[in-house]
This record gives C-alpha cells, sequence and structure tokens, in this order.
C-alpha cells in the first residue's frame, strides 16, 4: 500500500510508522539524519500533511534560523528530499558541485527555477552517499554549529 493511503490527512504517523515504513538499510539512514540534524543543528522534525499531487501525504521538514532544509517524503527502502537552493547562495553551491556524486550533482544542475527564489530538486536518499551529499547541500544553506566535519 502506498504511503499517503496507508496514512491519510486524518492519521498521522509516528516517527516509528515512518521508520518502519522505509524499512531496510534506508531505515538506518532516516534515523541517522535526524541525530545528524539535532547534533549539527539543533534542528527538530515537524511532521505536516501534503495534498499536492506529485507527492501527497505525510512529510518531514527540518528548519533552524529561519533557513529549510528541505521536505522529507518517505518511501520503501528510501525516502526523497525535496530542496531550494536560493539564488544567493549558487556560489557556495557550486563551489560544492565536484565533492558531490554524479546523481546528485545532475538533479544540481538540472533543477527548475523555484518561484524566482532558487533551483529546486529533488532526489532520492537510498545508501549513505546520498546522505552525504544532503548533508552537503544543508552545510550550504547554513553552516554547521560545530566545526566538526559533517560527513
Amino acid at each position: 500500500m502506498d504511503w499517503h493511503s496507508l496514512f491519510p490527512t486524518e492519521r498521522q504517523p509516528t516517527y516509528e510508522d515512518i521508520e518502519n515504513y522505509i524499512g531496510g538499510a534506508a531505515k538506518d539512514l532516516w534515523v541517522s539524519l535526524f541525530d545528524f540534524m539535532d547534533k549539527t543543528y539543533n534542528a527538530k522534525p515537524k511532521m505536516t500533511y501534503s495534498g499536492c499531487s506529485g507527492k501527497p501525504g505525510w512529510n518531514v521538514k527540518f528548519q533552524k534560523s529561519g533557513q529549510s532544509f528541505g521536505t522529507l517524503y518517505p518511501e520503501k527502502n528510501g525516502f526523497s528530499v525535496f530542496m531550494v537552493i536560493s539564488y544567493k547562495l549558487e556560489p557556495a553551491a557550486d563551489l560544492c558541485l565536484p565533492m558531490l556524486s554524479p546523481k546528485v550533482r545532475e538533479a544540481y544542475q538540472s533543477a527548475g527555477d523555484y518561484m524566482k527564489m532558487g533551483k529546486w530538486m529533488m532526489f532520492r536518499i537510498e545508501d549513505k552517499t546520498d546522505l552525504d551529499d544532503y548533508k552537503l547541500l544543508c552545510s550550504v544553506k547554513l553552516k554547521p554549529k560545530t566545526s566538526k566535519e559533517i560527513m
């Protein structure tokens, strides 16, 4: 059963429900991301429901200091992230391009314009490389609160 059918608007899932839905090795990536966002940015998750036809259902957002780190969409054996990189951050993001995997670099380079505010991209996180790319893009949006390495 798909995510939005399993958890319609009137049935908010728990974070454990999300972890169990994702399952497999990706479940560990999801859990480690929550730990990373807490320790690195002191950012707490916020669950919201979207009726958007592209990705309907419950999703999770992290925000800190007015900066959005994107929207996370639970999926079987992975999760997708929708992220906007504002045009003012484009020079910093461009410097990171050589450090990104080919998959995420291509997603960034082919990203469309988001309401004249920046580049919008969506990519799926299925392994540690994908997650590390997401963390690097988060560091472009907001410098980590500690000097420890991002990865």
